[in-house]
């Protein structure tokens, strides 16, 4: 998968999730050192749509195993961006490679929302 961060359909606590995370300027594959905006393009839990403003939500990546002990190799908080209405983050991948994304939702305050988790294989390309 180079193009973009699709989440395979993956089953969990939060029953079945699927979504997709893509990756700017226009859906292209991320690159090594260099500034990505991430975004959520949608979420579903159980066949239900989640918004994702209601979400707080955080992409951990990790080349190598992911583990409950493992530090993942870049992180972004995802947020509200009012200008274009997406929830999104600016991430740095900081080498080359396979990485795997997990995509960490739980509501924020006073919203309605299972927690979830999703996951997906993505590959950054070199500088």
């Amino acid at each position: 998968m180079l193009g973009l961060g699709l989440a395979h359909p993956f089953r969990g606590n939060g029953g079945f999730v699927e979504g997709e995370v893509d990756f700017e300027p226009n859906d292209a594959t991320p690159r090594a050192g260099v500034p990505t905006v991430a975004w959520i393009e949608y979420v579903r839990v159980g066949g239900l749509p989640i918004n994702p403003r209601d979400c707080f939500c955080t992409l951990l990546f990790y080349q190598g195993q992911v583990r409950a002990t493992a530090q993942p190799d870049a992180q972004v908080q995802l947020q509200f961006n009012p200008r274009n209405g997406r929830v999104e983050g600016r991430v740095v991948f900081p080498k080359p490679g396979p990485y795997f994304l997990v995509l960490l939702g739980r509501p924020l305050p006073g919203r309605q929302m299972p927690p979830f988790i999703m996951q997906v294989l993505i590959v950054v390309l070199p500088p």
